[in-house]
């Protein structure tokens, strides 16, 4: 069997016929037909939903996740028999073309695995576009928050990164307001919220923690926080005079890893970038190292989520490939993993987590190893933000930005 994995514009995206109309159904009906929902089992027969999904045959996933495409190759090497067409379509084009597709009442799609709390909790969730599915045999080993209203299919971190080949002495900064200073005039970097749900997400996160920003400002210079006109929150007025300080907008996360890691750089600049681009070091010899001791804090978590789509034509797939992602029932803390991920036991024991096992995205399961090299996750100090924060100030977020970049 072969994996489809396209990426690109919504408008080259193919249509892919559903082997059920599900799209005659109520979706009540629908979730009674494929025991979602309520009707839910407490005990569920995953021999019977294996070859039930056998006999679907398909399944297809949209996801805002390159590694998709891994996942999808390691779901086939134990299931030949269910081919999976995987598009990799960013955060923001998964949820507008399973929207699109749905107001359309095309019911193409089985698995929808993006971040984007706001749209997908408060959007796509009550108006049934999505429905919640946590195996039950996970339902212990996962916090609460991580699995209801929706699952978590991993943690994330964006975090800041300074280069560790020009401060080999430890970080260049302690406290996150020397970056509105002149010396870093120029030398901070971020991609813009404006495209990306991630940076939108991050900075009402921050937002959120504003009191934290206020503190640490006085810690930083022994007075309390002055705001600016028509700002009334540490975190907007930190980055109104991070703006002001002439912040470099980049427009991937992985020109952000290259600025602040390459090797050779006499004054690189500090940036926010997502977590996992730490692993760049071994492959591309960069020198990025994550401030994890900084006022108030630079770590910065954030939910991707998996889930099931309403009317999914394919639910049994759907159930089993949500399963998958989320690992083998037989790992556990003390379970070592050693040599190629995604073969042989370590395919067998992490299934879909095998491509996400490192440093930088983190299983929401507590009964799990620990990837190397990320030790201290568990100890470090991370700023979460809530979905109902998210929904209630995205747009505020943005408009902030739009404002401030204007200037």
């Amino acid at each position: 069997m072969r994996t489809m994995i396209l990426a690109g514009t919504l408008a080259a995206l193919p249509a892919i016929a559903p082997a059920q109309n599900t799209g005659s159904m109520s979706i009540n009906e629908w979730k009674e037909w494929a025991q979602l929902g309520v009707h839910q089992p407490e005990t569920e027969d995953w021999d019977a939903i294996r070859e039930a999904a056998k006999e679907e045959g398909a399944l297809t996933v949209y996801a805002s996740s390159s590694s998709i495409s891994a996942v999808a190759e390691d779901f086939m090497k134990l299931y030949p028999e269910i081919e999976v067409s995987a598009f990799d379509l960013g955060s923001e084009k998964t949820i507008e073309k399973l929207m699109r597709e749905h107001q359309a009442e095309l019911y193409n799609v089985d698995v929808v695995t993006t971040g984007g709390a706001a749209q997908m909790v408060y959007e796509l969730l009550p108006q049934d576009s999505i429905v919640n599915y946590v195996p039950r045999y996970l339902a212990d080993d996962i916090p609460e928050d991580l699995q209801q209203p929706l699952l978590t299919q991993m943690v994330e971190a964006t975090v800041l990164f300074y280069n560790t080949e020009t401060y080999p002495d430890g970080p260049p900064i302690s406290n996150i307001w020397e970056l509105t200073e002149p010396e870093w005039s120029k030398r901070v970097g971020m991609k813009s919220p404006l495209g990306s749900l991630t940076t939108l997400a991050l900075i009402a996160n921050l937002v959120e923690h504003g009191d934290a920003f206020d503190a640490a400002y006085e810690s930083h210079t022994g007075k309390p926080l002055e705001y600016s006109d028509g700002i009334d929150n540490g975190a907007y007025e930190f980055f109104h005079r991070l703006i002001g300080n002439d912040l470099v907008i980049y427009n991937s996360g992985s020109k952000l890893a290259a600025a602040s890691g390459l090797s050779g750089q006499e004054a690189p600049p500090i940036t926010f970038s997502s977590m996992h681009y730490i692993n760049k070091n071994d492959s591309d010899g960069y020198k990025n190292g994550i401030l994890y001791d900084i006022e108030p804090s630079g770590v910065f978590a954030y939910s991707t989520y998996t889930s099931i789509a309403g009317r999914a034509p394919h639910p049994n797939a759907a159930k089993l490939f949500v399963a998958f992602q989320m690992g083998s029932d037989e790992l556990t803390a003390d379970t070592t993993i050693q040599g190629a991920l995604r073969e042989g036991e370590n395919l067998e024991l992490l299934e879909g987590m095998g491509p996400y096992f490192k440093v930088g995205t983190f299983s929401p399961r507590n009964d799990v190893p620990t990837p190397d090299g990320a030790e201290v996750w568990p100890k470090v100090n991370k700023f979460w933000g809530t979905p109902a924060f998210q929904r209630d100030n995205v747009a505020l977020v943005a408009d902030f930005w739009v404002y401030e970049t204007s200037q």
